[in-house]
């Protein structure tokens, strides 16, 4: 088996998206935020108006096994019932519902998604709360959702913590037309760090699976990363040894599986695969892939930089032409003795394809300023940019020095999705 196929049938197994957490803004239009014996909430939040919500909250508590216990050793924070805080408006339906779309998206999960307040939080300077996991407060909860309003504040970082990964999340915004979010899975590790300047309010929400029951874990793909790293390098090691014997005379260039004319019993010099999404030039980025193409990205990124290989993507143009034979329904010779030359393209079928031809264009890497040195040394190797592939099929490899590559093959031409 190639190592190509043997990467396929591995990516194969990375069939969910998602991540522990997820977070971002989102555009806030004047939302009508009231609370039991305070009143409307101005945006971004004063500190008057924070006095008075503070005046008008509890100490809120924390776990600790079967009891909940308040210590503002371990919380130094603020909280409202959801019973008392009234949010509306015109706008806020939608702009939850985007927010909660989002958040089950970046989180990996399908099918409907509720989201129930849970309570308001204030954050005064010095409110922390130190690292702890959320307990399952309605069935079917499987996350937490924060969204920070607009505020005047500095410090109190999220940080989420998941099997050895860490996200330092800052929700800070003071702007009033806008609000930070950030969702994470139920059991993950999470704390709040010290509000250092001016004040925070959050609205919690528990996001829940509508007619879901069951435990629903962050998606998780580190044995696949690791196969696939241990892929890699074996394939790298063995390139080193085959150039390390070329340069030592013991064989052609064509053996060692050279760009021109490259043995089809020599290891590729770049490993092509597919992604499930088609992405413009202009949007063609890391961070800008749809679905599971993000998580096959970090698996793919994890692995290649353990083995020291190059990833990047880049945009497939698979350009074919030959002869073809007219399939329409009227008679062609008659269809020409009568001048009706207004064919269309579905009235043909390719019978024989003389002239096949894939490239490789609009590469990308991970982080530019990172990668840049690795593209301009592929190129210094007779890598052309953009590359001519060949023998190209699904699980073929392409010429150059190392960089995996994810594309999409189909006939005529396409508008790419590589790595």
């Amino acid at each position: 088996m190639s190592i190509a196929q043997e990467l396929a049938d591995i990516l194969e197994e990375i069939d969910r998206p998602g991540d522990f957490f997820v977070a971002g803004q989102a555009e806030l239009l004047a939302p009508g935020i009231e609370v039991d014996d305070v009143g409307p909430i101005a945006l971004p939040l004063l500190p008057a108006q924070a006095r008075q919500l503070i005046k008008a909250a509890s100490r809120a508590p924390y776990g600790r096994g079967a009891d909940t216990v308040v210590d503002t050793r371990v919380r130094r924070t603020w909280q409202i019932e959801a019973g008392r805080v009234y949010v509306g408006g015109k706008h806020w339906p939608k702009t939850l519902a985007g927010i909660v779309a989002r958040a089950a998206e970046g989180l990996g999960v399908e099918g409907p998604v509720a989201a129930e307040l849970y309570k308001l939080l204030v954050y005064d300077k010095g409110s922390f709360f130190v690292d702890h996991r959320d307990t399952e407060k309605s069935p079917g909860m499987f996350a937490t959702l924060v969204i920070a309003l607009p505020s005047r504040s500095t410090g109190g970082e999220l940080v989420v913590r998941h099997e050895g990964r860490e996200a330092k999340l800052d929700l800070a915004s003071a702007d009033p037309a806008e609000v930070a979010f950030a969702a994470f899975y139920a059991d993950c590790v999470h704390e709040v760090l010290p509000v250092k300047s001016g004040c925070r309010a959050t609205l919690v929400f528990n996001l829940v699976r509508e007619g879901k029951r069951g435990a629903l874990a962050p998606p998780a793909y580190d044995a696949e990363a690791k196969r696939i790293a241990s892929l890699l390098a074996g394939w790298a090691g063995e390139l080193a040894d085959l150039d390390a014997r070329h340069a030592a005379g013991e064989f052609s260039d064509e053996e060692a599986g050279g760009d021109d004319d490259p043995d089809e019993h020599a290891p590729p010099r770049k490993i092509a695969t597919l992604l499930d999404h088609a992405y413009t030039p202009a949007e063609l980025a890391f961070g800008n892939l749809k679905g599971t193409d993000v998580a096959t990205a970090k698996v793919i990124v994890a692995a290649a930089a353990e083995a020291a290989c190059d990833v990047h993507l880049a945009l497939l143009t698979v350009e074919e032409s030959g002869s073809a034979e007219y399939s329409g329904r009227d008679d062609w010779y008659k269809r020409r003795r009568r001048g009706d030359d207004g064919f269309e393209a579905s009235d043909f079928e390719v019978s024989e394809v003389i002239d096949h031809t894939q490239i490789l264009s609009a590469w990308r890497p991970p982080t530019a300023s990172r990668f840049r040195s690795a593209i301009w040394r592929c190129m210094a190797k007779n890598c052309r940019h953009p590359t001519p592939s060949t023998t190209w099929n699904p699980t073929n490899s392409i010429s150059t020095k190392r960089p995996a590559t994810k594309a999409r093959r189909s006939s005529g031409h396409i508008p790419a999705q590589p790595w």
